[in-house]
């Protein structure tokens, strides 16, 4: 694992964590899973912080980003809306925008 890395116990804030879920789409853009694969594949955390993942996918959805397909199985997986340069971009801004510091 890299920096990125959770450390037990501790919660990253949640600007912290959809920077992370942005740059994972940023370098993978047609990567697609659930919420839970989301947060123990991608990002390496534990199941418990899965309710974090949401808030930052919600945040991303919101953005106009990412979208939520509902597969044939009944799951529902998350992904990028498009693999263009005005989506690069936003994901870019994300990557880049300071963490405010933690109180």
């Amino acid at each position: 694992m890299s920096g990125d890395e959770h450390l037990a116990g501790k919660q990253e804030p949640l600007p912290e964590v959809t920077r992370r879920l942005a740059r994972y789409l940023r370098a993978n853009p047609h990567a697609e899973d659930t919420k839970e694969g989301i947060t123990q594949w991608w990002l390496g955390m534990e199941p418990s912080a899965v309710e974090r993942v949401e808030l930052a996918l919600a945040r991303l959805r919101a953005a106009g980003l990412v979208e939520a397909v509902c597969a044939a199985d009944g799951r529902v997986r998350f992904r990028r809306v498009a693999y263009d340069a005005s989506v690069d971009a936003q994901l870019d801004r994300l990557i880049s925008m300071p963490i405010p510091a933690q109180e």
